[in-house]
């Protein structure tokens, strides 16, 4: 997944790994190939992957077939960044590992961890990048299912008391969900989180601080070779467009371009462009799509793109494109 080579193994080995679950139900591999239009061959793209998997689920009709899959992808299916996490001291490293290179796990997705001093727990909060509502929810699903997988192989301990929350339907799946994952699991929450107990000193069984320096290294790297930038522009519209509704600022953006805040600001109005005018070509972006494929109300979209109140919203809609946003819904409906 981390150079051209790796992450094109790695995304063919999720559709053959599919394909085994979807076999062990009863599905032909060779009727699943052919509906989903999969062409094994070929190394996979993964502008290809959310399509195939959501071809894969509709064919198959398995609630859990991401669940399922989310335990059956171990650590080395992330190479250089999976040997990095297995090798830290503790679960502080590994938070601190995967906030740095996070970018790594593939485009479209965001990934936070919190830790609540009160509680005594640690957050995992998912969310996805611009795709459909039920590729999504599949996405969300595996990440959440391989994260509860890995974290218990990295940590030797598959007692820990994680709990589920997704913001997606699914109350009729809540007892098969959690026989697989072993733990408490909510549907149409707020958000997609997995919370665990306070793992911060937790002991890595793997831990090898030699072997970990050389795989760091190695992430530095690839995060190096993955941001390598000739429009600032693009990049920071890249990075706004993979986070979704929660656009980071620009001390954000900055960071995980490697470079200082104001060099950003530079770069961005050499190119006649600001960190303002990105936001809201990306806010454009959203709008768009909830208003076409949603049936979210004008509010609750004004809301999910960060405006105080609708009318600010509209105000902002009709300067982008010359209409008010329930005329465009209807117009293109």
């Amino acid at each position: 997944m981390f150079n051209t080579l790796h992450r094109h193994r790695n995304l063919n080995l999720v559709v053959e790994k599919l394909l085994d679950i979807s076999r062990e139900s009863g599905f032909s591999t060779d009727d699943i190939v052919k509906h989903a239009k999969i062409d094994l061959s070929k190394p996979l793209q993964e502008v290809e992957t959310p399509r195939i998997i959501e071809c894969i689920y509709n064919y198959t009709k398995d609630e859990a077939l991401m669940i399922k899959l989310g335990q059956r992808l171990d650590i080395t299916f992330f190479g250089s960044f999976g040997f990095a996490l297995m090798s830290c001291s503790n679960f502080k490293a590994v938070n601190k590992l995967i906030n740095r290179y996070r970018l790594l796990l593939g485009s479209g997705l965001n990934l936070n961890i919190s830790y609540d001093s009160h509680k005594s727990k640690s957050t995992l909060r998912v969310s996805i990048g611009i795709l459909k509502n039920l590729q999504k929810r599949l996405i969300t699903e595996l990440v959440i299912s391989q994260s509860i997988y890995l974290i218990k192989v990295i940590t030797n301990n598959d007692k820990l008391n994680f709990k589920v929350t997704f913001q997606h339907e699914g109350v009729n799946n809540k007892e098969l969900y959690e026989s697989i994952l072993k733990c408490d699991v909510e549907f149409n929450q707020l958000h997609n989180d997995l919370t665990i107990p306070d793992l911060s000193e937790e002991k890595l069984i793997s831990a090898n601080s030699a072997v970990h320096i050389i795989y760091e290294e190695q992430c530095e790297e690839l995060l190096r070779d993955l941001n390598k930038i000739e429009n600032f522009s693009a990049a920071v519209r890249r990075i706004l467009l993979q986070a979704g509704d929660d656009l980071p600022d620009i001390k954000e953006v900055a960071f995980k371009l490697h470079t200082s805040e104001s060099t950003l600001r530079r770069r961005l109005k050499d190119e006649s462009s600001s960190y303002r005018i990105i936001c809201d070509e990306v806010r454009d972006v959203l709008a768009k799509k909830y208003l076409t494929t949603t049936n979210l109300t004008i509010s609750d979209i004004a809301m999910l793109l960060n405006y105080s109140e609708a009318a600010s919203f509209r105000r902002a809609f009709v300067r982008w494109n010359k209409v008010t946003p329930n005329d465009y819904r209807h117009s293109n409906s």
